[in-house]
């Protein structure tokens, strides 16, 4: 073998994977970190549960609000560290719904297709942490997935946007942009986040959100342009991100 030859060998054995399920990426380096990786086993595997109707061929299959967020988020952390992001939408039927029990059922699947996606992460990828994001639909299918597990120590981050069953009441941090939002969510007080994961767990509202901020008297007009908009403008999805972030700084990301 010539030596240009093993050369080229040795240095086609020490190239990184960037895709598949091997491990977490090397922190070392000086090249830029790219905002959302294709690795499979990123330092930070974000799990991002769309809003009704939303396209799972956009967006990284998670919604506008979800891929804004999380580059947002991304961004932030790569002022301080080289931490990878990988975000992945999770499959389910988020779609409206005919009845109150078939749009339950929609999101029940949402809670179980994340649910074996995290049991997959946990077996595949033991090292990287993972991060729960909904929006509106999707948040109520994290809210309940969250409530009805084993608490684990992989999950690093629980997002729920404009979540339908959110508890102004719970003990986690909610943030409002800067107003109040003082209502439950559409369908009711949902059930309270587990004591081991509330350091961890945010729930996002703007104040003219019906889903998330039902007014006392009751809503009966069409969606919301502030539910249907609010979340993904630059500025509101860079301060969902910021908000997040800080949540992940204090886990060690």
């Amino acid at each position: 073998m010539s030596v240009a030859t093993l050369l080229l060998s040795l240095a086609a054995c020490a190239a990184p994977a960037h895709d598949g399920e091997a491990g977490p990426s090397s922190r070392a380096g000086r090249e830029p970190v790219p905002v959302l990786v294709k690795t499979g086993c990123a330092d930070l595997v974000v799990l991002g549960l769309r809003g009704s109707d939303q396209s799972l061929d956009k967006n990284f299959g998670s919604g506008q609000e979800i891929l804004r967020s999380v580059r947002a988020m991304s961004t932030e952390l790569h002022r301080t560290s080289r931490t990878t992001v990988r975000l992945e939408g999770v499959p389910y039927r988020a779609q409206s719904a005919p009845s109150a029990a078939i749009y339950q059922s929609y999101v029940d699947d949402g809670a179980h297709r994340a649910r074996d996606r995290l049991a997959q992460l946990a077996d595949r990828c033991p090292r990287s942490k993972v991060a729960l994001v909904g929006f509106s639909q999707g948040a109520q299918a994290v809210h309940e997935l969250v409530t009805t597990i084993r608490p684990s120590q992989q999950i690093a981050l629980v997002a729920m946007i404009a979540d339908p069953r959110r508890d102004p009441d719970d003990a986690i941090t909610f943030w409002t942009y800067g107003k109040s939002a003082p209502g439950p969510g559409k369908l009711g007080a949902g059930p309270p986040i587990p004591r081991t994961l509330r350091p961890v767990a945010i729930g996002f509202c703007a104040t003219g959100d019906e889903i998330c901020n039902w007014p006392p008297g009751g809503y009966s007009g069409p969606l919301s342009d502030t539910h249907r908009h609010f979340y993904e403008t630059p500025a509101h999805s860079r301060s969902t991100g910021h908000q997040m972030a800080a949540i992940l700084r204090k886990g060690g990301l």
